[in-house]
C-alpha cells in the first residue's frame, strides 16, 4: 500500500487484530476478568468509553468451544475479546475511527492476559 493509499485508509480507522495463545485457562473462563480488561483498556489507549462494557458467558453445546465474550463501544467504535478457555487462547479487536498506537495496545495485552505467543495483524479501513 502506497503512503496516499494508506493515508486515506487511515481516514476511516484502524482495526488491530490479536490472537494470544498459551493463555491462562482459569482467567479465560472469568467473566471478571473480561470485564475489567473492557473496562480499563479504553482509557489506556485514549479513548472513551460510551457503554460499559456487556459481557456474557457462552456455554456451547460442545463444551470445549464454550468460554466468555465481550464487546464495548467507544466513541469511534469498539472494542471486542472473545475466550476459548480450552483451547487457551483469545482473541481481541480494537477498532477506531480515531488513531491510536496499536504497540501500546499490544503491549497492554501482553501484560494484562500473559500470552505465551501472539499474533498480530493490523488493518486499515476504508
Amino acid at each position: 500500500m502506497s503512503k496516499e493509499q494508506e493515508s486515506s485508509a487511515r481516514q476511516f480507522g484502524k482495526h488491530l487484530t490479536v490472537d494470544a495463545y498459551g493463555v491462562d485457562a482459569e482467567s479465560l473462563f472469568s467473566f471478571d476478568k473480561v470485564f475489567e480488561f473492557l473496562d480499563f483498556l479504553p482509557s489506556k489507549i485514549n479513548m472513551k468509553k460510551l457503554t460499559i462494557p456487556y459481557v456474557v458467558k457462552v456455554n456451547h453445546r460442545l463444551k470445549k468451544e464454550s468460554g466468555v465474550s465481550g464487546f464495548v463501544m467507544i466513541y469511534t467504535s469498539h472494542i471486542s475479546c472473545h475466550t476459548w478457555p480450552f483451547k487457551n487462547y483469545l482473541s481481541i479487536d480494537v477498532y477506531s475511527c480515531k488513531d491510536f498506537n496499536e504497540k501500546n495496545v499490544i503491549n497492554l495485552i501482553k501484560k494484562f492476559w500473559l500470552p505465551q505467543t501472539i499474533k498480530t495483524q493490523l488493518i486499515y479501513r476504508g
